[in-house]
């Protein structure tokens, strides 16, 4: 980390600043090693460049695994000139409704990214010109700073989710994509990154939309089958059976969709077998994973996520175009909502399908609000 973001941080606990203690700095002026310490008399390590703010023992061990294993699989930089070039860009923009035409809405500002994985997302927020902050439970937290090594504009940080180490107002923006539905309170999640934005920021949000893949019976069989074997072989079902799904059982439900088998294909994606049609395989192994894994993993309504940001208090907000439960929304005092848009597709990698673009910024900035 930078010692430039102490100003942003906290106790957890208490809410009171840290102070930087025994540090180790590299060339770059990074601190690799060290303590961040409160008045009162807590510590927090700083190892491999990361402050953490949890013990070692923790939920979201899969998700570990997960992006230490296929760190970088979703970067702009590793899907030039391949099928799913762009597609994390466009993601990003969807879900938070801020087009590639408005740099003025990222370049210069601090974004947060609640639930950063390996930082994908940052990487986006990082192209645009942002400074990036980005917290995660999990040891993905060890990816991403390898990925962000020698980038003074980043901050990777190991934290809860529902307790940030976060001053109140002191980001620009925030999102949470495909994360809070893997924590027990996505609600609370929610509500705590709204804390940690200035007025006026903007926010996002993007969860499992309920009837979508995530929610399908074909999933959930596979991932109660991933727990019954996973105290005897680990990872090892998940992994393989996502690489037979990616190499092997995709092909083939593609090739019968292609052949007119539409409704059998459905049936079987639906109710029998875990695969996705994605055209690049290794996006396929990864998002199989992805969905049986997980110790946790509800869905839910448009109307859920819009109640979850009028009591966090974005007081604008609407469903943007990339699926029923992406919403965006901005940190003001008004507690009204713009009418949702409703209809798109699901909340994993899957394309948008002719939603209605939307610049969620602009109208939460010169739209007056509707009850909710």
């Amino acid at each position: 980390m930078h010692p430039k973001f102490l100003d942003i941080l906290c106790c957890p606990e208490t809410g009171e600043s840290l102070v930087l203690r025994e540090a180790r700095y590299d060339r770059h002026g990074m601190v690799r090693a060290g303590m961040l310490a409160s008045a009162s008399g807590r510590c927090y390590p700083i190892v491999r460049g990361v402050p953490r703010f949890v013990s070692a023992e923790h939920y979201a061990g899969s998700f570990g695994f997960e992006w230490t294993r296929w760190p970088r699989v979703q970067f702009e930089d590793q899907n030039t000139g391949r099928p799913m070039a762009g597609h994390t860009t466009r993601m990003w923009e969807r879900i938070t409704g801020i087009a590639g035409d408005q740099p003025a809405e990222i370049a210069g500002k601090t974004v947060v990214d609640f639930g950063c994985g390996p930082g994908r997302f940052l990487d986006v927020v990082r192209r645009k010109g942002g400074v990036a902050v980005g917290i995660d439970l999990s040891v993905a937290v060890d990816a991403a700073r390898r990925n962000f090594r020698d980038d003074t504009d980043v901050l990777i940080v190991q934290g809860d989710l529902a307790k940030p180490p976060f001053k109140p107002g002191v980001f620009d923006g925030g999102f949470t994509i495909g994360v809070l539905h893997h924590t027990p309170s996505p609600q609370a999640g929610l509500a705590a990154m709204a804390r940690t934005l200035k007025p006026k920021a903007w926010a996002a949000c993007c969860v499992y939309p309920r009837g979508d893949f995530y929610d399908f019976p074909s999933v959930a069989r596979f991932r109660r089958l991933h727990h019954l074997l996973k105290p005897l072989v680990g990872y090892r079902f998940a992994m393989g059976w996502s690489y037979v799904a990616a190499h092997v059982i995709a092909p083939m439900l593609t090739a019968a969709r292609r052949a007119g088998w539409r409704k059998t294909t459905d049936y079987i994606e639906q109710h029998i077998l875990v695969a996705l049609r994605l055209k690049d395989v290794r996006w396929r192994i990864l998002d199989v994973f992805d969905a049986i894994t997980p110790d946790m993993a509800s869905t839910h309504t448009s109307q859920e996520v819009l109640q979850w940001m009028k009591a966090a208090g974005l007081g604008v907000a609407a469903v943007t175009p990339w699926c029923p439960t992406s919403v965006a929304g901005v940190r003001t005092a008004s507690s009204g909502f713009l009418s949702p848009v409703l209809g798109g597709e699901g909340c994993g990698e899957g394309p948008n399908v002719g939603r209605r673009p939307l610049s969620q910024i602009e109208q939460a900035k010169s739209t007056k609000t509707v009850a909710a």
